[in-house]
């Protein structure tokens, strides 16, 4: 099957602007990603000269604690793509495409005893190389959230997290609202833990997509200094497309692995790490993407003094989303596999 036939079959479901102009939506991004870089590096380096790593320095006179976290990084992703047809001559497999993305998270934590208020932001500006004439693809993903939680340190903490992720798709911007609850617990060199959130994704042009985020994760420290962390992610979704009437399953996974080493017992840390995932929107024919990513940064940890374990288990905590933010949007990916020649 051609890629004509295949864009036959999307065009009563994709966005119209991916099965319009090739160009649209494709800019020059070489100074956004150098921007974005030193950005995101300029509040790491910040934050570590301009916020002292004591915990004496930031108690607040009411007996509150202020704490917090950045951390800047590069993400590589290896994408494949698969139509699944209504029958073998209609299957088509969509160009490989590599993506490239800088990123950058903050977060500040204000303690009260057990009580727990969280405000956190974060950034990622994927872009795909197009080779057309130095051209890529771009598809950023912005996030502001919070969230509230109570936490013993020496045993457990749960509460519940909540964000507005804002995708730019083809230059269009697209609203996701997601809220959930969280959960963890301390098992002296283990922490063990498990969210569940759900998502409702407002589209520009009448379409509806929600569905539900589940996941579960374990960290290991080997020593308190060095931590290894195990995640996995589910997406349960639903699009609802008024051209055909109906509704399709939307549905995903994703398994992490990283290591995370305190360098600088002032706060610095390194962390590096892989993610495999899996999406596919299917109804009678099917679009799947396959994603292989690594990553690697460096984060700074203010507030707080101590070793990575004690840091991490009184500090804040990550609210953000895989599918919506860490993982290139779908409809961009299928466009960047199927709708540009090269």
């Amino acid at each position: 099957m051609r890629r004509g036939a295949v864009e036959l079959k999307l065009s009563g479901l994709l966005l119209p602007w991916v099965i319009g102009d090739k160009h649209r939506g494709l800019t020059v991004t070489n100074q956004l990603k150098l921007s974005a870089s030193a950005a995101a590096l300029t509040l790491v380096l910040a934050a570590a000269a301009m916020a002292p790593a004591r915990a004496a320095d930031v108690v607040e006179p009411g007996g509150c604690m202020l704490s917090g976290s950045v951390m800047a990084g590069y993400m590589f992703d290896w994408q494949d793509s698969f139509f699944d047809g209504q029958n073998e001559s209609e299957d088509e497999h969509g160009l490989d495409v590599e993506w490239d993305t800088p990123f950058g998270e903050g977060a500040g934590l204000v303690t009260c005893g057990g009580f727990n208020m969280q405000a956190d932001v974060a950034y990622y500006a994927h872009s795909a190389d197009l080779a057309l004439d130095d051209e890529d693809l771009d598809q950023t993903n912005t996030h502001l959230g919070g969230a509230v939680f109570f936490r013993d340190p020496a045993s457990w903490a749960a509460g519940v997290g909540a964000s507005w992720i804002g995708e730019d798709i083809g230059g269009k911007d697209v609203d996701v609202f997601r809220v959930g609850l969280f959960g963890e617990f301390y098992l002296d060199v283990f922490t063990l833990g498990a969210s569940a959130h759900y998502y409702n994704k407002d589209w520009f042009d009448e379409k509806d997509e929600d569905g539900f985020e589940l996941a579960a994760w374990g960290k290991f420290y080997a020593t308190p200094d060095l931590a290894f962390t195990v995640r996995g992610d589910g997406l349960f979704g639903d699009f609802d497309f008024p051209e055909i009437g109906g509704g399709i399953d939307f549905d995903g996974y994703a398994i992490t692995g990283d290591g995370e080493y305190l360098v600088w017992d002032q706060g610095l840390s390194l962390f590096a790490g892989a993610r495999y995932a899996e999406r596919e929107l299917k109804d009678k024919e099917g679009y799947e993407l396959d994603d292989f990513q690594v990553f690697g940064g460096i984060k700074f940890y203010f507030g707080h003094d101590g070793t990575l374990i004690e840091r991490q288990r009184t500090g804040t905590i990550d609210n953000t989303s895989v599918f919506h933010e860490k993982l290139p949007e779908f409809f961009s990916s299928i466009h960047a596999a199927f709708f540009v020649d090269r």
